[in-house]
């Protein structure tokens, strides 16, 4: 059955800015940066955002400049009015790939994003010690995040702390929610969950936690499951799931601008509308020819697999790469939800 979508926004990507180092887990297939002045980026989304503002208003303007929250004070203050101008409630810095930093350095960078309205300091963990360190393939790397909430602490943010469930890093999380439970945050916001199936993560799945592994967890770390904990499946779940359910009704989803040079030029070239429209284009007849979720799972599906993903788009993502092993694909994948 062909498939059908309904656009519901735009991302405007730009990988603009670096990561310090590269986790191994990481949700990017590619750190390759793409550069993208910050005045064209900003124009384009101000222009977006006028356009949704006169009645779009349902639709989704989804910026993201670089990989990393690394960005000089300017840069952090131009993203910043853009939020606002957005309407996102989120003010949040992330630590993930950002320069290690000696603690008085630190503060001053903390301090700088706190006066530009950021009030939530967000750190990710994939283990204790040097569990993480080898997994966000960065020495020192706990530390520096956990002395980071430290002064985030000390500075009257928040704190979001992220703990990933990777199968050899399971026995160390004790240790690391000890070391979190010894900040005295006033507020904080604490959740685990499995490894995401995107970017380079997808070569991990033997990492990747079973329903089984899940369940027998500590009652300490159960405790910080992710809230839609009760939406997570094992491959052979979705499988079912997928086969009774109703047929394919349209699906929603936001089409993707990534921008460099090139792309700007493309897009500054024309209206709102029309890229909307010429990207729309180009997505829907892609999809048309790619596989349906229904198809992927009946010919790619492995029923004996027990592993947890935590929501059926990241299920159908690892069948279409089955899929891709066995098949030329003959439409532009770069204009689906694979890419």
């Amino acid at each position: 059955m062909p498939r059908e979508i309904i656009v519901t926004g735009i991302h405007l990507h730009a990988n603009a800015a670096p990561c310090f180092h590269h986790c191994r887990y990481c949700q990017l297939k590619s750190y390759r940066l793409r550069p993208a002045p910050l005045e064209r980026f900003v124009a384009l989304v101000e222009r977006f955002i006028e356009w949704r503002n006169d009645g779009h208003e349902d639709f989704e303007i989804a910026p993201w400049y670089g990989n990393s929250h690394d960005y000089s004070s300017a840069t952090t203050k131009a993203l910043r009015e853009l939020e606002k101008k957005l309407g996102w409630k989120s003010r949040v810095v992330l630590l993930g790939g950002v320069a290690h930093r000696p603690r008085q350095e630190m503060k001053q960078w903390l301090l700088e994003r706190r006066d530009l309205g950021i009030d939530t300091v967000v750190a990710t963990f994939s283990g204790y010690g040097a569990r993480h360190d080898h997994w966000n393939n960065m020495a020192g790397n706990y530390q520096f995040q956990l002395d980071a909430l430290h002064l985030a602490t000390e500075l009257g943010l928040k704190l979001q702390e992220r703990i990933l469930l990777i199968r050899d890093s399971v026995p160390s999380l004790d240790e690391l929610l000890d070391d979190l439970d010894r900040i005295p945050a006033a507020s904080r916001e604490r959740w685990a969950l499995p490894l995401f199936y995107s970017g380079v993560a997808r070569g991990l799945e033997e990492q990747r936690l079973t329903e089984e592994e899940i369940d027998s967890l500590p009652a300490r770390l159960k405790n910080c499951l992710r809230d839609d904990r009760p939406n997570w499946r094992s491959e052979k779940k979705w499988i079912e799931h997928v086969l009774q359910s109703p047929d394919e009704e349209a699906e929603p989803m936001a089409i993707s601008l990534p921008l460099d040079e090139q792309s700007l030029d493309w897009a500054e070239a024309r209206s709102c509308d029309q890229i909307i429209t010429e990207l729309e284009a180009r997505w829907r007849a892609a999809h048309l020819v790619a596989p349906s979720r229904k198809e992927l799972c009946e010919g790619y599906g492995d029923i004996a697999n027990d592993r947890l993903y935590f929501n059926v788009q990241q299920m159908e993502k690892a069948w279409f790469d089955r899929y891709k092993k066995d098949n030329i694909c003959r439409f532009d994948i770069n204009a689906t939800k694979f890419a």
